[in-house]
C-alpha cells in the first residue's frame, strides 16, 4: 500500500529554504562519522512530497548545517543543566527537530513560522502541553502573544538560518520587539542566532544551495558588537566561529577544497558565518 506524503508546494521563497536545512540533517545520518543525530529529521523527509535532489551538489551547505546546528544544540543543552524548566522559543524553525533532540522532560518550547510551514509541520508532529506551534511571521506581534510567561524563569531564544532573510531594519524591528514585549514576561532572556559577512549576505546567487530556490539574503554583519550599538538591550556574550569546523571533516570535502584547507582557518573566510549568544534586557 502506498503512503501518500503530505504535499510541499505552498513553500515558496524562503520558506522552502527549511528543506535545505531538513537535506542536511536528514543526510547526515548516512555518514558513518555522523556529527549530528537526528532521527526525527529521517522520519520527516520520508514523510513529505519534496524534491531534494536539487541540493545534491551542496555538500558545503550540508556540512555547514549540521556543524551549525551541532553547536547551537550544544549551547542549549548547557543552558538547561542549569534552567531545566526554562522556555524555549524557536524562530523561524521551519521542520526543525531540536525538541526531539534535546527535551528534557521539563522544558517548555514554542515554534513559530509562517502559517503555511506551520501547516505542515502539525501534520507531521505532535504537540503537547510543553511543545506548541505557533503560526506567525516572527514578524507579527501575535506569536509573542501566545506565549505563556514564567517570571521566575529564563526564556532562550533561537533564530536559525533566519537573520539573513530579513534586512537590517526587520532584524532591529525583531529585536525592539523582544525587548518591549518579552523582557517584562521572563526573569532573563538569552537568544542564540546565526549571521553571514555583509560579503557572504551579497552573494545569493553564488550559494550552492539557497540559489536553487527564489530566497534572497539580505542582511550581513561584520563587527558583531555593533548590535550593542542599536540600542536595543543588547549585550554580545560569546561568538563562535562554527566553518573553521570543516577541517575537521577532510573526508568530506571535494577534491578542489582539500588544496584550500588552510584557507578555511584565516579571518576572511571563518567570518562568514558565525553563530552569536547575546542577552537582551
Amino acid at each position: 500500500m502506498t503512503v501518500q506524503k503530505e504535499s510541499t508546494a505552498k513553500l515558496q521563497g524562503v520558506p522552502e529554504t527549511l528543506m535545505i536545512t531538513l537535506y542536511g540533517r536528514y543526510t547526515e545520518q548516512s555518514y558513518p562519522d555522523c556529527i549530528l543525530k537526528d532521527e526525527k529529521a529521517v522520519e520527516i523527509a520520508e514523510k513529505i512530497d519534496y524534491d531534494f535532489s536539487k541540493y545534491a551538489q551542496g555538500w558545503a551547505s550540508q556540512l555547514g548545517t549540521v556543524i551549525r546546528a551541532k553547536n547551537i544544540d550544544n549551547l542549549l543543552k548547557t543552558f538547561l543543566v542549569n534552567h531545566p524548566q526554562a522556555t524555549v522559543i524557536n524562530l523561524g524553525g521551519g521542520l526543525c527537530t531540536r525538541f526531539f533532540r534535546i527535551d528534557n522532560g521539563e522544558v517548555n518550547w514554542y515554534e513559530v513560522d509562517f502559517p503555511e510551514v506551520i501547516e505542515l509541520k502539525d501534520k507531521l508532529v505532535e504537540q503537547s502541553n510543553s511543545y506548541h506551534l505557533i503560526a506567525s511571521s516572527i514578524l507579527d506581534s501575535i506569536w509573542i502573544e501566545q506565549i505563556n510567561p514564567d517570571v521566575n524563569q529564563p526564556l532562550f531564544i533561537i533564530m536559525e538560518g533566519v537573520s539573513m532573510y530579513l534586512s537590517k531594519e526587520e532584524n532591529k524591528a525583531l529585536f525592539a520587539q523582544i525587548q518591549r514585549m518579552l523582557t517584562p514576561k521572563f526573569a532573563s532572556i538569552t537568544m542564540v542566532f546565526d549571521v553571514l559577512s555583509k560579503k557572504a549576505a551579497a552573494k545569493t546567487q553564488r550559494h550552492d544551495t539557497v540559489s536553487q530556490t527564489s530566497a534572497e539574503f539580505k542582511w550581513g554583519i561584520d563587527n558583531s558588537q555593533e548590535l550593542q550599538t542599536w540600542n536595543l538591550g543588547i549585550t554580545l556574550k560569546g561568538e563562535i566561529y562554527y566553518l573553521p569546523e570543516f577541517a575537521n571533516y577532510p573526508q568530506r570535502m571535494k577534491p578542489f577544497w582539500l588544496k584550500y584547507i588552510s584557507f578555511i582557518l584565516i579571518p576572511l573566510f571563518k567570518n562568514n558565518g558565525r553563530i552569536l549568544q547575546v542577552e537582551i534586557n
